[in-house]
């Protein structure tokens, strides 16, 4: 995944993230029916697409932030999960 995350990384722009985390929120809204002016709309599949975005874009924010060393960028994230993970006693 790194990898692709690497390759991905020369095109990132940073108002990317906040696009693509709203294009999630949005399915997960008609999804759920949490807009009572739209009703239900889309499909669960619509909702991991989108979630699928904001994770690859998250993950090149990461090896941006990591100058572009996708190594440091994957280490990072491990490491943050096994905090959170130990956290809430997983």
């Amino acid at each position: 995944m790194w990898d692709h995350l690497a390759r991905l990384h020369s095109g990132f722009l940073a108002d990317i993230i906040a696009e693509e985390f709203g294009e999630a929120v949005q399915a997960y809204i008609g999804v759920t029916g949490r807009n009572p002016r739209k009703g239900v709309y889309g499909t669960r599949e619509d909702v991991q697409k989108e979630l699928a975005d904001v994770i690859v874009t998250a993950g090149i924010a990461m090896i941006a932030v990591a100058g572009g060393n996708a190594e440091d960028a994957r280490t990072h994230l491990e490491e943050r999960l096994n905090v959170v993970t130990e956290r809430v006693g997983g």
